[in-house]
């Protein structure tokens, strides 16, 4: 029996690297810029990366990996999807441009952010939050896969920035609910009194979960606009940035307005609606 014929390997291990369609020999910081992008999808993916990698938060979460696969067998979306934490996490350390970007527009929002890849991580990798700032990223950088998957929350972020409430009490509706069975028609059929016997005036509504001043909500709308949140949904949701903006400063102008009739002495309590959210 003749013996098995033996292929010499190359020294350079990088050569075996499957991830790459060529196998040929060559400088790392080239192979991870080879791609099938087109030279606009390219540029944007290296942008889009380097962006990711000069937050500060990159350098905290990402330490390394053993290529343990224990973050990708904890995880409950790797089994319904084709994701794995660890996938990301190998992309990541090789600086692997294509590939990243390739997660990032198709497979980074299947993740359910439980945090088990993070907490049983060897490494300690913080690898929820590598998951969340690819995120973070996408939205910033108004990527079609954030617009995609923000759509269908045009509502929960319109209402929890001009109302403070995630969700409202007529929102509870049997296709919003499906998983409540016939609960969800009957909650919905009988919302109205329901609400009207909570014996709080502030929750007796159904278009808010609960009311607060007009003040507050100004302040509430400021803090979020401050914060960056509606410069970012300008880039996935124009739309529904124009609308906020234009009820916070519909709000606010009446707020200036009854501040200073108050400081002449001037406000009459009649002149007042009966709710802060008819102005």
């Amino acid at each position: 029996m003749a013996p098995p014929k033996v292929i010499p390997l190359p020294e350079d291990p990088r050569v075996m690297d499957m991830a790459y369609t060529d196998q040929e020999i060559e400088p790392e910081e080239i192979r991870n810029f080879k791609s099938n992008l087109t030279p606009e999808e390219a540029e944007l993916a290296r942008k889009f990366w380097e962006a990711v990698k000069s937050d500060f938060r990159f350098n905290e979460y990402l330490r390394g990996c053993l290529n343990c696969g224990v973050c990708t067998s904890g995880c409950p979306a790797a089994k319904f999807y084709d994701y794995g934490p660890r996938e990301m996490i190998q992309y990541m350390m090789r600086d692997a441009v294509d590939r990243i970007w390739e997660f990032v527009n198709k497979k980074v929002w299947a993740c359910v952010q439980c945090y088990t890849c993070s907490m049983r991580c060897p490494f300690n990798n913080e690898i929820a939050g590598l998951i969340m700032l690819l995120r973070e990223y996408a939205v910033q950088f108004g990527l079609p896969s954030a617009k995609e998957i923000l759509a269908p929350y045009r509502r929960v972020l319109y209402t929890v920035i001009t109302t403070g409430n995630q969700v409202t009490p007529n929102m509870i509706q049997p296709d919003a609910f499906p998983d409540w069975g016939p609960q969800a028609i009957e909650e919905s059929k009988n919302m109205d009194v329901y609400r009207k016997a909570i014996p709080v005036d502030l929750l007796q509504r159904t278009d808010i979960g609960w009311q607060s001043s007009l003040q507050t909500a100004v302040e509430l709308m400021t803090i979020f606009i401050e914060a960056g949140v509606l410069d970012a949904i300008k880039k996935v949701d124009e739309d529904l940035y124009e609308m906020i903006m234009d009820i916070y400063e519909e709000r606010k102008q009446q707020l200036e307005e009854i501040r200073e009739k108050w400081e002449k002495g001037e406000l009459n309590e009649d002149e007042l609606p009966d709710n802060w959210l008819d102005l």
